[in-house]
């Protein structure tokens, strides 16, 4: 088996691909976010906008280009390839499979591990499917609203016209971008679960809104949510240091 066909291996670039565009995509809402919120700030951040603009214009690229990545098929990386390696390599899920992840190299096994066997889920081709189905779904918004300005624009410049431009960026809307992003993480998390705790693949409520994580008390662990709490902190530092004369 080649490289590229590993499941393993297709999930930690997935991982690391979809944590990307997350970063990138809140990072830029979330200064957005802080900044409606406060006329101080904004005239802090104005005080240097070229940088503050040059940000947002690297994150919307890099996080386009990165979403490029989990969705074009050309790719030997991609979510398509996942699934495909996860079909293919069905019998890394099954009972056996996990029993050997859980003993962990040690030659007796441990008294939990039958009772864990018996209680764990072993999926098959009809959960792949309806995986893929999902994947369907996010790729339809992925077709729709960033591979235009993805080719188009952000990778190859083959429009230039102001009007021709927005109109590649209209494609759909914010809540969309926010569900696309965040599904990803899900769809990472269920399938790490799945392969090294038998876990059943349940996708299960995530926060996507920047307001609601901005305004929360506390970030959770997800990659969208630590940058949000990390921009929060670095928005009330700007907010709120003393000018040095």
């Amino acid at each position: 088996m080649t490289r590229h066909r590993s499941f393993e291996v297709q999930l930690e670039n997935f991982r690391r691909e979809a944590a990307t565009a997350a970063q990138y995509i809140y990072a830029d809402m979330a200064i957005q976010h802080a900044a409606s919120n406060s006329k101080k700030l904004v005239h802090r951040l104005n005080d240097t906008p070229t940088f503050w603009l040059s940000c947002t214009a690297a994150f919307q690229s890099s996080a386009y280009i990165s979403l490029g990545r989990v969705f074009d098929t050309t790719s030997k990386y991609n979510v398509a390839a996942l699934l495909d390696a996860m079909e293919k390599n069905l019998d890394l899920f099954q009972r056996e499979a996990l029993a050997s992840r859980k003993r962990d190299g040690k030659e007796i096994d441990p008294p939990w591990l039958s009772e864990y066997l018996d209680g764990a889920y072993y999926p098959t081709i009809k959960d792949v499917n309806r995986l893929q189905a999902m994947v369907d779904k996010y790729r339809a918004v992925y077709e729709r609203a960033i591979r235009p300005a993805r080719n188009k624009y952000l990778a190859h410049r083959e429009k230039e016209d102001h009007t021709e431009v927005k109109a590649l960026f209209a494609g759909g809307t914010v809540r969309e971008l926010w569900r696309l992003t965040t599904f990803l993480y899900q769809l990472h998390e269920v399938l790490w679960e799945q392969l090294h705790n038998g876990r059943r693949p349940v996708f299960r409520p995530l926060r996507h809104s920047v307001k609601s994580i901005y305004d929360a008390t506390n970030q959770r662990t997800s990659p969208h949510e630590r940058i949000v709490a990390d921009v929060k902190k670095l928005m009330h530092f700007v907010e709120t240091a003393t000018p040095n004369d």
